[in-house]
């Protein structure tokens, strides 16, 4: 079933995620003891088999967090592989475990879960939602096999999908050092209409 997204809707979505990113912005900066910016531009609403087409030669790391709760489905934030482990550089710099692998892979989750976790707690607080996260899983590989990995894990049908860009800007030594990488909402198509039901009924209240 496609969806419509107006103006109203896609303005309400934008501020779950300015709400959401301004909260992670600062747990990113207190997990890691530097200065954090983390900006969502304008979402947009996409396909699985786009995503695949754009990014099909690429080696991605995925976190994936279902939901469960008034909403089915979850999130799932892709990174190219050179990107995550930049972003990694950069948390764990001069610290005892810039060469932990563990520890990388465990800072990549952490960042995912505030980030998701920030997100559903705007979208739960913004639309009066029970929303409840699951702890991150990480993998690794190509776009499509992430995305299958997601469909499995979500136990849902993935009908939606809301894709929204994500800069990291993180401080170093002499500047900021930017990082991409995109964060999918994945919902089912009940979970779809009761976000948008709730979003009507703040247009008519």
């Amino acid at each position: 079933m496609d969806i419509i997204l107006d103006n109203f809707h896609y303005d309400a979505l934008n501020e779950v995620g300015n709400i959401g990113m301004g909260n992670a912005t600062t747990a990113l900066s207190q997990l890691v003891g530097k200065g954090v910016r983390v900006s969502i531009p304008s979402l947009m609403v996409v396909d699985t088999q786009s995503i695949i087409d754009k990014t099909e030669d690429l080696d991605v790391v995925g976190i994936i967090i279902k939901v469960v709760g008034d909403i089915s489905g979850g999130n799932m934030l892709l990174f190219k592989k050179s990107h995550a482990e930049s972003l990694a550089d950069i948390l764990l710099v001069d610290t005892a475990y810039e060469d932990d692998e563990e520890m990388r892979l465990s800072v990549i989750n952490e960042v995912a879960n505030i980030l998701v976790g920030s997100y559903f707690n705007a979208l739960s607080k913004f639309l009066d939602l029970t929303v409840l996260p699951s702890i991150p899983y990480q993998t690794q590989g190509s776009t499509s096999d992430i995305f299958k990995m997601a469909d499995k894990r979500m136990s849902c049908n993935i009908d939606h999908i809301i894709a929204l860009t994500t800069m990291f800007e993180i401080e170093t030594a002499s500047s900021y050092q930017t990082v991409d990488g995109d964060m999918f909402m994945m919902l089912d198509s009940e979970s779809i209409n009761t976000i948008l039901d709730r979003i009507d009924r703040m247009r008519s209240a």
